[in-house]
Order: structure tokens, then sequence, then C-alpha cells
């Protein structure tokens, strides 16, 4: 049968067929990247709300009122913890949200500080309890867990219904 046939326009099956391609090998990255992007939303949160991202539990509240008198909210005095907040999705899908301060772990988990001496930097002598001194002994601070990252309950469900990433996985708006 030579030169016989059937033409056929495939053009809804392609969409099908391209849609699967796209589901089978995603984007990892901008997977990821969007899902970091999503914990440095719930972080910001956590940040306003002043509770644990994971569990909505509020943190502690602070023993003694700053001393400068600020009212701003735990974690926020200067605003740099939260300012420092990254995230990062990279190509094997793993998505990362942390922060370079040293002093954002304890905050995290909570934990004692050592002692230690606190000497003036800009001035002869500190004026501490009523008192002038060059330097003075700090025996250490206990500082109470205020988890400021975490993963909420139905965050995966959160991520995998958003249209975003439905298009990204090549199932959202292609049929």
């Amino acid at each position: 049968m030579a030169g016989a046939g059937i033409e056929a326009h495939m053009d809804g099956y392609q969409v099908i067929l391209d849609a699967l391609s796209r589901a089978a090998k995603p984007d990892m990255k901008e997977l990821a990247a969007f899902a970091a992007g999503e914990l440095h939303d719930v972080s910001n949160t956590a940040f306003e709300n002043e509770s644990d991202p994971a569990t909505g539990e509020k943190w502690e509240p602070l023993k003694h009122p700053r001393p400068d008198g600020s009212v701003a909210t735990i974690l926020r005095a200067h605003g740099i913890l939260f300012k420092s907040l990254t995230d990062e999705g990279y190509e094997d899908g793993t998505a990362v949200l942390g922060t370079n301060m040293v002093y954002g772990r304890i905050h995290q988990k909570g934990g004692k500080t050592g002692a230690h001496e606190i000497r003036p930097h800009q001035a002869k002598a500190l004026h501490f309890n009523g008192r002038f001194a060059k330097k003075v002994h700090h025996p250490g601070s206990n500082i109470p867990a205020r988890p400021y990252m975490g993963i909420p309950e139905n965050f995966e469900r959160h991520v995998l219904g958003d249209p975003r990433v439905l298009k990204l996985l090549g199932v959202g708006g292609a049929l």
C-alpha cells in the first residue's frame, strides 16, 4: 500500500506528551528556589508573629526591657538577624534557608552563652550598675529557643498545590 495512509492532527496529544516530559524532568533548581523562597516567607511571618514557624507556639517573652527603651519585637532590635536570612535553591532540588550571623543558632535552638569580659570600645570606661569600670565580668546568659526557621505543617501540600509549581511540573494550565 505504497502511498496510502491517513493524516492525523495530533496537536492535543503533543501537548500531553510535552506536559508529561516536563513533569518527568522538572527544573529542580527552580522548584527548590521556589520552596526556599516560601520558607523565607514563613520565617518572615515567624518574626512578625514572634512564634515558632513549625508549631505556631509563641516565643518566650523578653525577661527585661531593652536598655534603650525600644519596643522592637523580639529578635528584631536592630533587624540584623532578620535581614541576614537568605534562601537558595540548588540543581539537586535542595532548598536552603539560613543566616551567616554567628548568634543565629543560639536564638534558633537556645543555649547558654559563655562567661566573658566586656570592655569599652569607644570610651575609657563602662558605666554599669551605677559605677564606672574598665571591664565587667559577664557570667553568661541563658537564651531561650526562639525558632525563626522551620517547616510548618502542610508545607509540602502548600508548595505542591501552588499554580507556579504546577506550571513548572508541566501540569498547570498546559492542557
